[in-house]
């Protein structure tokens, strides 16, 4: 059973704050960065793995320290299971977040890289060609993916370059911003 780790919160946090962010590397061996929010009842913790868009979120009760919540996300899209837990740290509930959506995160993060050159998984190089990084989101009602790259220092373009995605094919609906991308993958 997890537990909230309060000599960590304490050890980082400044003064009478209610957060704190330190960067660790964790029993896997990789690099993380640990963000800690107290609120009335509860903690919450985030953890995200440096370079990457994926974060995993844990809510904890504040008098027993012990789980409550825990989901993952990879960019603004709740994926995998999300897990709640009871007063003892039991698992109750379990909802998959992913079953809804035939066309997976991991399909459309393939099919950007392959159709379109673009590293979804990849933010340092994201940072490295446009000063930012994108944005991915799905919705359920209309089955659809959302990915927003911004295109901030690229004179004569869109500001950003939008794709919208079918959730359940992977079929490209709509498309605006940079032409030449389309134009140099119908080439070959």
């Amino acid at each position: 059973m997890k537990k909230f780790d309060l000599e960590a919160f304490r050890e980082h946090k400044e003064d009478n704050n209610t957060y704190c962010k330190y960067i660790s590397i964790n029993p896997d061996g990789n690099t993380v960065e640990t963000y800690i929010k107290e609120n009335k009842d509860s903690y919450q913790e985030t953890v995200t793995y440096l370079n990457s868009p994926i974060k995993k979120r844990y809510m904890y009760d504040k008098k027993t320290l012990k789980i409550t919540k825990e989901i993952k996300s990879f960019y603004d899209c709740i994926i995998g299971f999300r897990k709640e837990y009871n007063e003892n740290g039991e698992l109750v509930k379990v909802i998959d977040n992913d079953k809804p959506f035939s066309f997976s995160w991991q399909d459309l993060v393939e099919k950007m890289k392959k159709e379109f050159d673009i590293d979804l998984m990849d933010l340092k190089n994201q940072m490295h060609k446009n000063n930012n990084i994108s944005s991915v989101s799905r919705n359920s009602q209309e089955m659809k993916y959302f990915v927003v790259i911004p295109n901030n220092f690229i004179p004569h373009t869109c500001p950003e370059e939008k794709f919208e995605i079918d959730a359940t094919t992977g079929k490209l609906l709509h498309h605006i911003g940079n032409k030449k991308r389309i134009e140099q993958k119908n080439i070959f």
